[in-house]
């Protein structure tokens, strides 16, 4: 099982993510994917991912700014299919952009939350995050 697919193209993002996850008291599975094609293909298994066992994240956080598909497209997709639809969604974006909130929301994103700026309050948001969807949430999957 994987606990988080982390959807981000900004290396240092990702970098920041993968340390914080791995100092946590909890041990967290993740995959980090930078490509908005190849998150498609994870999520439908498709692709490069038809033969492996992709396993269901129990968590797709996803950032929007991506090449070759945007994570609206993405949360779209998703949200189409039998396999991703009533997977939890969380944009992680530093976009405050209300209408990319909205339209977030609108596509069936479960949350919206803004990436901060250092790397302590990334650190606290992080944890939060994932005791709420990994811990607290008891959506099935």
């Amino acid at each position: 099982m994987l606990d988080v697919l982390y959807v981000e193209d900004n290396p240092d993002d990702a970098d920041v993510f993968s340390r914080v996850i791995r100092k946590m008291e909890k041990t967290i599975s993740y995959k980090v994917i930078n490509i908005g094609s190849e998150a498609l293909d994870y999520l439908t298994a498709e692709g490069k991912y038809r033969k492996d066992t992709a396993p269901l994240p129990r968590l797709l956080l996803l950032d929007l700014d991506l090449s070759e598909y945007s994570g609206f497209e993405i949360i779209q997709k998703a949200r189409s299919i039998a396999r991703t639809k009533l997977l939890p969604i969380v944009v992680f974006s530093t976009s405050d952009n209300p209408q990319d909130i909205s339209q977030s929301f609108e596509l069936g994103a479960n949350a919206y939350v803004v990436k901060p700026g250092s790397y302590q309050s990334i650190n606290q948001l992080l944890r939060r995050l994932c005791d709420f969807w990994l811990i607290d949430n008891n959506v099935v999957n």
